[in-house]
């Protein structure tokens, strides 16, 4: 059972990076920021639309802008962390120039996923819960999926197909146990979900009788940083995932010492 709680001694393992390389917490500032400004532009936009399907169209554009800041972030994070691990000299410009030619890519997982969102916005409207519970099933998997993929993707450049082709070749032994990483890494987004929309309300209903723009700030900066720090700490951990896959294939070994500082550090305990 311990083997699922290694994502939480990993979460220190990154904040020990983050301490001693600062340009690590650019793309995760810039998702927060980027973030809470089209949450609230979206937000407002939808409150003076009437029409129905005016409605959702505004809503789907939204939700692929807020989508594509957040994977196209973590895209960076992916090329800044396999930098670090691999010769450690992470390059901020290096990894936004590696991650715009995934710019495709990027904006067909954004797309895929906003349009999962849009559908389980509709079967909730029409209180459709069986509907819901599978759109959000499906939902999880397409995110786990994502963040899987997204490394090999950036990293080398792949195209969105080429980028499945590589990581399910990787997956068909799993030298490196990836799938309890992903049961893992789900439970501690489940904690910090909880922890932040309690935050976010709370928030907003303290400083809402101040200000209720004041109050929608904080409401949307809460949401926006788990939606910011959970990506965040998923692409680290698949990114170093990836690193030790590879190295596992190219030993035709499965060593935790194989394995990036960070993720072997939490393995070998």
């Amino acid at each position: 059972m311990e083997k699922y709680f290694r994502v939480f001694k990993f979460m220190f393992q990154v904040l020990g990076m983050i301490k001693n390389n600062k340009i690590l917490l650019k793309p995760l500032f810039l998702n927060v920021i980027i973030g809470v400004f089209f949450s609230i532009a979206l937000t407002v936009g939808m409150y003076f639309v009437s029409n129905t399907t005016l409605l959702y169209v505004i809503l789907l554009i939204g939700l692929i802008i807020l989508y594509f800041n957040d994977y196209f972030n973590n895209g960076i994070t992916a090329c800044l962390i396999y930098d670090l691990v691999t010769n450690g000299k992470p390059d901020f410009k290096k990894a936004v120039s590696k991650t715009s030619k995934s710019f495709s890519g990027i904006l067909i997982f954004a797309s895929i996923s906003a349009f999962i969102d849009l559908l389980a916005t509709y079967a909730e409207e029409r209180d459709d819960f069986v509907g819901r519970i599978i759109l959000n099933i499906v939902h999880a998997i397409w995110t786990t999926a994502t963040y899987f993929v997204m490394p090999a993707m950036v990293i080398e450049e792949l195209g969105f197909f080429k980028a499945f082709s590589s990581s399910k070749n990787f997956m068909k032994k799993d030298p490196t146990q990836v799938g309890i990483g992903v049961i893992g890494m789900g439970l501690a987004t489940w904690v910090m979900n909880i922890i932040f929309t309690a935050l976010a309300f709370g928030s907003f209903y303290f400083l809402s009788r101040f200000s209720v723009i004041l109050g929608g700030i904080s409401f949307f900066l809460m949401l926006n940083i788990f939606w910011g720090l959970s990506g965040y700490l998923k692409i680290t951990y698949f990114t170093c995932f990836y690193v030790w896959a590879k190295n596992c294939a190219n030993a035709n070994s499965s060593e935790v010492s194989l394995a990036p500082k960070p993720l072997a550090a939490v393995l070998a305990d």
